[in-house]
């Protein structure tokens, strides 16, 4: 159906004087002829086209129901949202992450439903082809007849046209679905034909978003720029220094400086992807991690963190990859691995199946000597795929052999704030704390634990001491440089929390980040 039947005031029942009118009205490129002031004399004395109803009123209508509809949808979303835990969502965005081991989520209050407008209006489109051909042929014939004693409207195309018409030569029913059928079906082979190449490139999407570029995480890891330790030869051993002191934004600066200083070396590789990991920066974390396991794979305690890194971006796949690897590059539990079994080319399901499978087989291996490492990578597996009291077993095995590694406690932290038990996840964020002042991923989940509390200026006052503990490292940089290493996740969080606070001055200065003024307003000593 073309446009004008649908807004024109044809929408009506099937008027042959209507129908008519449309016909004279494409003939505009003829100058006013006699035929054509016949014309409008005959369309003067049919003024009363009949209409069902207004057009312009119904679209106003049906933008305005879809406005509450959508916000109406919208508000329900945000209702059921607030109920629900999703875990291992991507790390420092606008959308708070989710529950992880490394990460715990802000409960959201619920959103109030907007009323839905009810419409009963129902919309009857007419079918062109359903035109009465005859009663069209019959007002031309009429008119024909009234002008054929006019030798210049005799040879006008405008009359030509209307005795075909009158002699049933043209139907406009048929004439106007051919047409249409074979203007969309020329239309549907040019789009073919013009989009063929990018069309083939998007019908095989798995290989995109099978990859790791598919969740943000870059090929080649991003230095900071303006780094003042590029010109420090020791940068490696004062990046360990500050990793003791509980620098670690000033760690990760210095292993950004001995990775480039000696690209071919594994451990400052390593050290830059442990520390970003505890930095709050994932994605740079698993890049460096990588680099670091291509240089030298033996390093066993990379794949884990590795893997504990996936599963905070939402990349459970490759996190039991990298565990897979583990065990087969362990020398306790290679055995345990068939040669012949590829892991890579399995789905998720039958290698999250496989990869437990393997691990039980390691923890059984030697039930009296509890392995920490097999007991955490087991615990990354379970909260990958929810089981989360189970998870908090294998932690909680491995801290027995393990107490004094803070990794450990905080995703035992993590995980049991999965488990709706945030008080002993505080507890645990403590501990993690205590061994590891400047843990800052630690101290983030401890302030997303309050907010789920509801203990919002407490929630604040840490997310605040964690932001001024990435700007300790301000220092190392030049004093014209602009650069802001502070986590985008935690700037975020803490705006939310303002707004549930209701302190609105307090939302301005985060989004002004004048870190410095709500030092002041959260009575923060720095």
């Amino acid at each position: 159906m073309s446009l004008n039947k649908l807004v024109g005031g044809d929408c009506g029942g099937n008027n042959s004087l209507v129908q008519l009118s449309n016909i004279v009205s494409r003939d505009a490129s003829h100058s006013m002829s006699q035929a054509d002031r016949f014309v409008n004399e005959f369309m003067a004395q049919n003024t009363e086209i009949p209409q069902t109803f207004n057009m312009n009123a119904l679209l106003n209508n049906i933008h305005a129901v879809e406005k509450v509809n959508k916000a109406s949808s919208i508000s329900k979303v945000n209702q059921l949202s607030s109920n629900i835990n999703f875990p291992w969502l991507p790390g420092p965005s606008t959308v708070i992450p989710g529950p992880s081991m490394m990460r715990t989520m802000p409960m959201q209050p619920n959103s109030l439903l907007l009323p839905q407008r009810n419409t009963n209006m129902q919309i009857q489109y007419i079918n062109e082809s359903e035109l009465k051909n005859t009663d069209v042929q019959g007002k031309a014939q009429e008119y024909v007849d009234s002008v054929n004693e006019d030798s210049e409207l005799a040879y006008n195309q405008f009359m030509s046209f209307m005795k075909r018409m009158s002699a049933g030569e043209l139907n406009l029913g048929e004439n106007h679905s051919e047409q249409s059928d074979l203007k969309k079906d020329t239309f549907v082979e040019e789009m073919a034909e013009k989009y063929k190449d990018e069309w083939e490139k998007l019908s095989d999407v798995n290989d995109y978003w099978e990859s790791e570029i598919a969740y943000g995480i870059p090929a080649e890891y991003m230095f900071t720029e303006g780094n003042a330790m590029l010109e420090n030869k020791n940068a490696l051993e004062l990046g360990k220094e500050r990793l003791k002191m509980g620098d670690v934004p000033g760690a990760v600066l210095c292993f950004e400086a001995a990775a480039q200083q000696h690209p071919d070396s594994a451990e400052p590789w390593f050290l830059l992807g442990t520390t970003q990991a505890e930095n709050e920066q994932d994605p740079l974390a698993i890049t460096a991690l990588k680099k670091s396991l291509s240089i030298d794979p033996r390093q066993l305690e990379a794949y884990i963190t590795l893997a504990a890194a996936y599963t905070n971006e939402n990349m459970p796949k490759f996190a039991y990859l990298e565990l897979s690897k583990w065990l087969k590059g362990s020398p306790k539990y290679s055995d345990l691995c068939p040669q012949d079994v590829k892991p890579e080319e399995m789905n998720l399901k039958q290698l999250e199946a496989y990869v437990m499978s393997q691990y039980l087989k390691a923890a059984q291996l030697n039930p009296t000597q509890i392995d920490p490492d097999v007991q955490s990578a087991m615990g990354v597996i379970f909260n990958a795929n929810q089981q989360y009291d189970k998870a908090v077993d294998c932690f909680k095995t491995a801290i027995m052999v393990a107490p004094d590694n803070a990794k450990l406690w905080n995703r035992l932290g993590a995980t049991l704030a999965n488990s709706d038990k945030s008080e002993e996840a505080v507890d645990a964020y403590q501990q993690a704390l205590n061994l590891e002042p400047g843990f800052i991923r630690a101290r983030y989940n401890v302030g997303i634990t309050c907010m789920n509390l509801k203990a919002h200026r407490e929630a604040a006052e840490h997310f605040l001491v964690a932001l001024n503990q990435q700007y300790k490292a301000r220092d190392i940089y030049p004093s014209n440089s602009s650069v802001d290493n502070s986590s985008s996740a935690i700037w975020t969080t803490l705006r939310m929390v303002c707004s549930y606070m209701g302190e609105h001055d307090a939302a301005k200065l985060v989004d002004e980040k004048n870190l410095t003024e709500l030092n002041k307003f959260f009575k923060i000593d720095v």
